[in-house]
């Protein structure tokens, strides 16, 4: 490595990386007026998280409940996935409540650099000149998974972090010393996110034993590795106030079931042909992809840009040493899908492709590596190999039948085009700079920031399009000024843009992190989904002229969860409370009978009775009893009888009316939870449609009662009389995991404290 007074190349890095994000997205910001949307889940999810979380944490009382994530959440459980660990996302506390669609776009850019410069300090550890670092730090930051993962604004928060861990771990290798530099990088990228961190250390693994496998017998291979597992773990208790209780919710999430199966063990032919697109094509739209799959939302792009997988594969075939059996190991793991699923413990609904973005900066290594010893490998032959693959896979895709029915796997025949086109010209560009002896850095250097900007600027405009970023900031903003109109309901919505910028709460949520009882509900109601809430109608895109609720606004199971505010539109809808004002779009909040979140019932059914029922009808039976089951059954004998089952959707608005004459007293809720009075002339059983969690404390008039698990959500048994009732939310593990992390703070400060006197007195 060439020593400087300075790291004169780690200044191009930054300017180079600074000059390209902000070309990209300095342009969609300009369009939007300083605003920043892009589509789907980033304007759904992304945006209104970071305000319901922001608001969240500057509440007054401070709390662990959200009550604006679907029918109301852990704070930690919620957001503890997106943005609570993110470095970015604290940025953006600073600022107003309504900023973030305008920092979005700037957090990017810096989210883009952040990654180029983490990147590069790791590439330059391996080669001589550490401009070559450069081109592979941008090639790494503006790779296809980066390009493919635009909507997931929160992946781009590990991608820039995790070069860390791989930088501590090889200066570790080398001295010791280093050794709380690696630590730092473990809390750091835990922190940042859960799910990935879990990726990241197994990968981690897999890369220090291939990288030290030489030595496997040495027994100073088990004494770094014991090293590493020690700072491992205590970088990992340095983040348990927010790993611990995290770990402790995803372990009951759907999410967190077996993907054990037979049928998981190799691809299929589509399937096969789309993990080849998504290394030799640039980053596609997930949403709508170009061909084979009209959808697909694992982040399946490892795509370099100008050189793709070219050099990589060179350096695979000329060399014999870790990296290329590293490369090796991750090309099998990549065409199996049970080696995948290692890197989520076998657990989950889908085989991802979310690792990749190791695999890119393991690519981009070899690329830097090849590009400073360019002499000694055969360009010509393997990039014009390299481009006929590309033609012969472009030309069977676009002209062969996939089947006998002929089945469709072109979905976008231009943007599949243009993207063959970019991926065979970069390789025959390389080979014109080689012939003329000019593959060198200042020329492979602006191919390379060009060819950057050229994929990430056209995938994201793909991304926008039919995106109205004014239409989405007069609902965001609408969204911002609605307030709680009555503690005992919520706002007719399932529009997160609605719902979650505000103060205001819906009856359900675009979000796979809300309570894992909200599901178990869900499921009471057929409806299997991982990612949506209950929402008859839910539009992902969220624009001007979607319905403005996001479900059936008389539907029973919105009106059972005490959906009494409707947002629309429509300035002739009657009983309108509110009206509102934004960028010229003119909003009317119409109230409608509901049930409230609390009520009193003197009969309760058992599930299975409940799921006997047609669909439409069990809102309707919830409202006249509460479901018991199990151990519950003997206890609530003194408080209601069993249910008939008798229920007629003709009478659905007797049944509402019920539910408020039997309704709860003085309620309310802040992010702590939530309190009410009642005052029954007998015993009953009392339901709130608020989601079961162990971190639930209930108390009745000052002492500790049981809370039952009731269809997901919670009952209580309230004799007769006056009586006070509070609920109060703790996260389970996030005590234990604020004591863990000061231990572990404690002992890290010591290990240094001691790294420094031995130093001093050496």
């Amino acid at each position: 490595m060439i020593k400087e007074k300075y790291d004169k190349n780690l200044v191009v890095c930054i300017l180079c990386s600074l000059v390209m994000a902000a070309a990209i997205f300095g342009y969609f910001i300009y369009k939007g007026k300083g605003a920043f949307t892009v589509v789907s889940d980033f304007n759904g999810q992304q945006l209104t998280f970071a305000a319901s979380a922001r608001q969240a944490l500057l509440a007054n009382p401070l709390g662990q409940w959200v009550w604006n994530l679907d029918l109301g959440a852990s704070l930690i459980n919620g957001f503890g996935f997106y943005n609570l660990g993110s470095p970015f996302f604290w940025i953006s506390i600073l600022f107003s409540k309504i900023s973030f669609p305008y920092l979005a776009g700037f957090l990017y850019i810096l989210k883009y650099v952040v990654a180029s410069v983490t990147a590069y300090f790791y590439i330059k550890l391996f080669v001589k000149d550490s401009k070559y670092a450069v081109i592979g730090s941008l090639l790494y930051a503006f790779s296809g998974f980066q390009t493919t993962n635009l909507m997931f604004f929160h992946f781009h928060d590990v991608v820039a972090f995790f070069p860390l861990m791989l930088l501590g771990l090889e200066l570790v290798i080398k001295d010791k010393k280093y050794m709380p530099f690696f630590i730092f990088a473990v809390f750091l990228n835990c922190i940042v996110n859960y799910f990935f961190f879990i990726q990241e250390v197994i990968f981690l693994i897999l890369y220090f034993v291939i990288r030290e496998w030489d030595k496997i017998r040495d027994k100073f291979f088990w004494k770094k590795s014991v090293r590493f597992m020690c700072g491992g773990i205590l970088g990992v208790g340095m983040a348990a106030v927010l790993f611990l209780p995290s770990i402790i919710y995803i372990s009951g999430n759907p999410r967190s079931e077996s993907s054990f199966y037979l049928q998981n063990l190799v691809y299929d032919t589509r399937n096969l042909l789309f993990i080849i697109k998504g290394i030799i094509l640039p980053g596609d739209v997930m949403r709508s992809q170009s061909i084979l799959l009209d959808s697909n939302f694992n982040s399946t792009s490892c795509y370099l840009p100008l050189f793709g997988a070219l050099f990589a594969i060179m350096y695979a075939f000329k060399n014999r040493d870790w990296l290329r059996n590293l490369l090796i190991a991750l090309s099998v793991i990549t065409i199996f899908p049970m080696l995948q699923l290692v890197f989520v413990l076998f657990k989950g609904e889908f085989i991802y492709q979310r690792w990749w973005y190791m695999l890119v900066i393991v690519m981009a290594l070899a690329t830097s590596l090849v590009l400073e010893r360019i002499d000694e490998y055969p360009i010509v032959k393997f990039a014009s190999i390299y481009a006929a693959f590309i033609g012969v896979f472009y030309l069977a895709i676009r002209y062969l039948k996939f089947d006998q029915a002929a089945s469709k796997i072109i979905y976008h025949q231009d943007r599949f085009s243009l993207f063959a086109l970019i991926a065979i010209l970069s390789a025959l560009s390389l080979i014109i700079l080689h012939l003329i002896k000019q593959l060198k850095f200042i020329p492979v250097l602006g191919l390379t920031m060009s060819c950057c900007v050229l994929t990430t600027f056209m995938t994201l405009s793909y991304y926008r399009k039919g995106t109205n970023t004014f239409a989405y900031m007069a609902q965001y903003k609408t969204g911002e000024k609605l307030k709680v109109i009555n503690d005992q309901y919520r706002y007719n919505s399932a529009n997160n843009i609605l719902t979650m910028t505000g103060e205001a709460g819906g009856t359900g949520s675009f979000s796979s992190t809300v309570e894992n009882s909200s599901r178990e509900y869900d499921m009471l109601f057929d409806n299997y989904k991982i990612t949506e809430t209950r929402s008859a109608v839910l539009y992902h895109n969220y624009t001007i002229n979607t319905t403005m609720s996001g479900n059936s606004t008389d539907d029973a199971r919105v009106l059972l969860l005490g959906g009494k505010y409707v947002v629309t539109q429509d300035k002739n809808v009657q009983n309108i409370v509110k009206r509102y004002k934004s960028d010229g779009e003119k909003y009317y909040v119409q109230e409608i009978k509901a049930c409230p979140i609390g009520f009193a019932v003197d009969e309760y059914m058992t599930q299975s009775s409940l799921m006997k029922l047609p669909v439409e009808k069990r809102a309707l039976a919830m409202m006249n009893a509460a479901l018991i089951d199990g151990s519950d059954l003997s206890d609530v004998d003194d408080f209601a009888k069993k249910y008939d089952g008798k229920v007629s959707a003709k009478e659905k608005y007797k049944y509402v009316g019920r539910t408020v004459k039997e309704r709860v007293k003085n309620f309310k809720r802040d992010n702590t939870g939530f309190s009410c009075s009642t005052d029954y002339k007998k015993g009953k059983l009392v339901w709130f449609s608020v989601p079961y969690d162990k971190g639930w404390d209930a108390t009745l008039d000052g002492k500790k009662i049981e809370i039952i698990k009731s269809a997901g959500m919670m009952a209580v048994k309230v004799p007769k009389g006056e009586h006070n009732l509070v609920f109060k939310y703790h996260t389970p593990g996030f005590k234990l995991g604020i004591i863990v992390s000061i231990i572990s703070f404690i002992v890290f400060g010591i290990y240094g404290a001691i790294l420094v006197f031995r130093k001093r007195i050496n």
